[in-house]
């Protein structure tokens, strides 16, 4: 019961860890973008606008690379999720049901020119 509530819970554990890590990546950048360009020998002038290009472009950058190594575990769950709703649908359509025609063994149609 255990193991089925952490598979079925990973996506959205995943998924609001992806979302802290963006959050957490903003305020990074915002904090960081002054001593970088000092570091790097810039001298900037409006430092406003460069804490916001910051907070701004390291969101991005981390999205990236999130995407690149994140991506693959959110392409399982997905194909996961697939595989469920077709063994559903396998499993509904072989159920017998009284009025149903078992189409499977009928046999195959002539192909008729229509006539007037």
């Amino acid at each position: 019961m255990l193991t089925r509530l952490i598979v079925a819970s990973y996506a959205w554990l995943l998924e609001a860890a992806l979302w802290l890590t963006i959050a957490i990546a903003a305020v990074v950048g915002y904090h960081l973008a002054l001593p970088m360009l000092t570091f790097a020998g810039a001298v900037p002038m409006n430092l406003l606008a460069w804490k916001l290009l910051g907070a701004a472009l390291c969101p991005a950058v981390t999205f990236l690379v999130l995407a690149i190594f994140a991506g693959p575990l959110l392409v399982l769950v997905d194909i996961r999720q697939a595989v469920r709703q077709i063994a559903a649908r396998v499993e509904r359509e072989t159920t017998p049901r009284a009025d149903a025609v078992d189409m499977r063994y009928s046999p195959p149609r002539r192909r008729e020119e229509p006539t007037l």
